[in-house]
């Protein structure tokens, strides 16, 4: 196969081989680049002297190395000449004396001159230039000898070795039998003749271009790239049932090809190629002198030999793996120390920080000043470039540099900003340093409020306490200190110690700031700690008009500014808004921000009683980032898929997550509260009601202490109501359901609502059937699924003690509906009777319809879409829903473009969980 465009030259050996048989002898030196085929040549020559013409071969290979059980040139000749007298049918015995290696390459020369006189010979030298000087002389003795014998003598040796052994060639130039056969790679059209042969030539045509690309027309690399793309185009078949027709896929098999073809050319040869790996796009021949410590002339030299040979076109490697491989090779001991070679040598000519940086990085060495430098610098052209992770590889390594302290706390401040992009977990190791280094005077003020920001994250509210009131007591630029009132205005919300804690540092803190900030966030700040007050609610509009403002810059504080909403009640604004928040936003951010939004979104789905919903949203955050880089704010999901898994009957899942590690701190956050009233929600479902009650009043001391006891931010008096009438004590109950109601909020009509179902269970009679018949009313279709099928399910229930089995029956369907779009279908069996449910059997998934249009569509469109398509003309929707036909219509179009529907008739076929319509069929694919 390979003997393709070496026909010529293997004509031309033979004659010389037919010749060498009538006492002419000859000389045949194969040289050119490494790997195009110049042992195959020889290898072809010597099949002929064997099979047909007859001629006795002696080889031999000069080694790299030679070893105890590794013979030399001539020693292997004169093995291969004994061998040949014990085979012959007349020999005569060899006119020699002594063995192999008592007998010097001269004598061994002189026998096998005198052997040629009975036969004729072909002796073959592969890799002469591996030779020692006295195997070398022994050569060009034969070389004169064979002249007059009927001898041929091949040496085979790549054009490299003119500049090893240039007294050697310079010799064979003197003898006039001696006959030069320099092989080339395959050109274009030879190419494709391998390949046609290879594959077929409906693929040779197509691809012939980029095996020719991949190879430059080495034989070696190219047999590694036909090999792999057979390979490929098998699994190919086997896989998909056909193969990826017209693509040649450089793999690691052609890439070892060329290290191999790269080691055959001499270890000056392999440097080079080590050196253009590591310079990459800016290598060249000068920089190679001086990275290698070598002449100009002698680097093209090397150069050119690898081009010839296949391996570079101008100054890159034609294989797109040749590289990696290169700078993999197990024997590239130095690769390390070469990087830093590289890294000085890049930063003396003055290429940019990054090109210097990711040599040293690639060290791992940094050992002057100057690397601190470039690292920082590196890092900082990074973030520009929004390449975060390598901005921190940066930052880590220019931490173990020489530092003094003062640039230890601006390096460890940046790492701490890029690593909590990353991932919020990678920067828990830097907090005791850092805030060793700040109380040192060492961070600078500028960057407190971010790094409090992650302090706090991660539950450390005393170090972040005392942080901050040490650069309060130094500031005095009005930005500084109204920047400062801002971050603690919404800090002291989801930590509210916080502010206790500053407090203690600084009584009058508060007071200095707030004289620096301007009316309309002093008018923001204020709405936020007002929203857990009983007036708070009139402040809503201030809140949702600042989310998007520039008064609310870090996205901490707009997470804040949502949960602030969704505590008062406010679902609808807080979902808009929330949507708006991340359709604002340029780019994907860090994985934070998007687990925080999508936890957010969760509890606002479990406030409406979407449960399936609720626990997609909350799935889907825990993804973003691992528990411990969650920090405190873990128990925001985790509330989330406690209370669902509860609500629905699922209390092993429930208990599953509960069993999570949580930090300690969390206890004494938003976070913790709302963790600790889950809890207590799967105590009283698993009947530990005591434990459940503890868990409700412990809640009430803390958000009491707290100064942020409303009834819609979290309903522990009618958690620990219930837990009062499992065990018995309906006056507590009462007691706490009337304190309830007083409470902030506690008027809304999903909390009022909620506590009127608690109080029903504990009166009797028509006071009962009374309380539950308002819950009922006040929890109306959409406003909150779950707990609407909590109170139908009393009320049916209620209505089957009075006697009333049709009004129980059909409050009891009511209850059922209302269980299935909430996702409470196992707990509805346990509590509804049988005739509400019978004949509808508990569906295995929830059609895939629920959870995407509760993603994408708000609620009122959610309900408008639901009424559409069971039947409903936009009239009786908008009497239904209180709104104008318009507002229908309205409603619609959103709905269709969302869910990209065409009309009515593909929404009711969508909402049946046809996934051939809409955003089912478009996700499914």
């Amino acid at each position: 196969m390979f003997l393709i465009e070496r026909a010529r030259a293997l004509s031309h050996l033979q004659d010389l081989l037919q010749a060498a048989q009538d006492n002419r002898g000859s000389i045949a030196v194969i040289t050119g680049p490494v790997a195009v085929g110049k042992t195959e040549l020889a290898h072809s020559l010597v099949q002929t002297a064997e099979k047909e013409l007859g001629v006795v071969v002696l080889n031999a290979q000069a080694l790299t190395a030679e070893g105890p059980d590794q013979a030399g040139i001539f020693e292997q000749l004169a093995q291969g000449l004994e061998s040949t007298y014990g085979e012959a049918a007349d020999p005569g015995p060899p006119d020699v004396n002594g063995s192999p290696a008592e007998r010097s390459d001269r004598q061994i020369a002189e026998d096998i001159v005198r052997f040629s006189r009975r036969a004729p010979l072909l002796v073959v030298v592969d890799d002469l230039h591996h030779g020692d000087p006295e195997s070398l002389a022994g050569v060009l003795h034969l070389v004169r000898l064979a002249r007059t014998a009927r001898i041929m003598v091949v040496l085979v040796l790549p054009d490299c070795s003119r500049l090893d052994i240039p007294l050697f060639h310079a010799e064979l130039l003197r003898e006039p039998h001696c006959t030069r056969f320099s092989l080339s790679p395959l050109s274009s059209a030879g190419v494709l003749e391998v390949v046609a042969r290879s594959l077929d030539p409906g693929t040779a045509e197509r691809t012939a271009e980029d095996y020719h690309r991949f190879s430059g027309g080495n034989p070696l690399v190219l047999r590694a790239l036909i090999e792999e793309s057979r390979g490929t185009e098998s699994a190919a078949a086997e896989e998909h049932g056909r193969a990826d027709e017209g693509r040649v896929r450089a793999g690691q098999i052609s890439a070892l090809a060329v290290l191999t073809s790269l080691h055959r050319s001499g270890p000056e040869a392999v440097d080079v190629a080590r050196g253009i790996a590591l310079l990459g796009p800016v290598a060249s021949v000068e920089m190679l002198a001086l990275l290698l410590g070598s002449s100009t002339d002698l680097v093209a030299y090397r150069i050119r030999t690898l081009r010839d040979a296949g391996i570079l076109h101008e100054m890159r490697f034609r294989h797109p793996g040749a590289a990696e491989m290169v700078l993999g090779d197990p024997e590239f001991g130095q690769l390390q120390a070469t990087h830093y070679r590289v890294a000085l040598l890049l930063e003396a000519e003055g290429f940019s920080p990054s090109r210097v940086a990711r040599h040293l990085v690639a060290a791992g060495t940094t050992t002057g000043a100057w690397t601190t430098s470039v690292l920082r610098e590196s890092a900082q052209e990074a973030i520009g470039q929004n390449d975060w992770a390598f901005a921190a590889v940066c930052l880590e390594l220019a931490m173990r540099g020489p530092l003094d302290e003062e640039d230890k706390g601006l390096v460890i401040t940046e790492l701490i900003r890029a690593q909590w992009r990353l991932n919020p977990a990678r920067v828990i190791k830097y907090l005791p340093q850092c805030y060793e280094l700040q109380r040192k005077g060492m961070i600078p003020d500028r960057d407190l409020v971010s790094l409090t920001g992650i302090f706090l994250w991660h539950g450390r509210a005393e170090e972040a306490a005392t942080m901050l009131a040490d650069a309060a007591g130094r500031a005095t630029d009005p930005a500084e200190r109204a920047e400062l009132h801002c971050f603690l205005s919404w800090a002291t919300i989801s930590y509210p110690e916080l502010r206790a804690r500053m407090a203690e540092a600084d009584g009058s803190l508060f007071d200095r700031l707030s004289e620096a900030v301007d009316p309309g966030s002093l008018r923001l700040q204020g709405a936020l700690h007002a929203a857990f007050g009983a007036q708070g609610r009139s402040d809503v509009g201030t809140l949702t008009e600042s989310v998007l403002s520039e008064r609310v810059t870090h996205s901490e504080a707009v997470a804040t500014v949502l949960q602030v909403l969704v505590y008062a009640d406010e679902l609808e604004l807080a979902e808009e808004w929330d949507r708006r928040v991340m359709a604002d936003t340029a780019e994907p951010g860090p994985s934070s921000s998007r687990g925080v939004h999508h936890a957010i979104r969760a509890e606002i789905m479990r406030r409406r009683g979407d449960l399936t919903a609720a626990e997609w949203h909350a799935e889907t955050a825990l993804k973003h980032m691992a528990p411990r880089a969650w920090g405190v704010a873990l128990g925001l999901p985790l509330a989330v898929l406690v209370s669902a898994h509860t609500a629905r009957g699922n209390l092993a899942q429930a208990d599953e997550y509960l069993s999570w590690i949580v930090p300690q701190e969390m206890s004494h956050t938003l976070y913790g509260v709302a963790h600790l009233h889950a809890r207590g929600r799967y105590r009283l479902a698993a009947g530990q009601h005591w434990a459940a009650q503890q868990d409700f009043l412990s809640c009430g001391e803390l958000v009491t202490r707290w100064n942020m006891d409303v009834a819609s931010f979290v309903p522990w008096r009618l958690g620990a109501a219930e837990a009062a009438l499992a065990q018995g004590d309906r006056p507590e109950a009462r007691r706490l359901v009337e304190q309830h109601l007083r409470q902030p909020h506690g008027s809304l009509p999903q909390s009022r609502g909620a506590a009127l179902r608690v109080y029903a269970g504990a009166v009797d009679g028509h006071r009962r059937l009374t309380a539950l018949t308002e819950a009922a009313e006040l929890l109306s279709e959409g406003s909150n699924w779950h707990q609407r099928f909590l109170v139908l399910t009393d009320l049916s229930l209620a209505y089957q003690d009075l006697g009333d089995s049709q009004r129980a029956r059909a409050t009891g369907e009511q209850a059922w509906r209302s269980a299935i779009r909430c996702g409470a279908e196992r707990l509805a069996r346990t509590l509804l009777p049988h005739s509400s449910t019978a004949a509808r059997p508990e569906p295995t998934e929830l059609p895939a319809w629920s959870v995407i249009a509760s993603a994408q569509l708000s609620e009122a469109e959610l309900r408008v879409a639901e009424l559409a398509a069971a039947g409903d003309t936009n009239r009786e929707v908008s009497r239904k829903l209180f709104i104008t036909i318009s507002t229908v219509e309205q409603h619609l179009t959103r709905v269709y473009r969302k869910l990209q529907l065409s009309g009515r008739a593909d929404l009711q076929r969508y909402l049946a969980g046809d996934s051939t319509v809409g955003s089912v069929a478009g996700r499914s694919g």
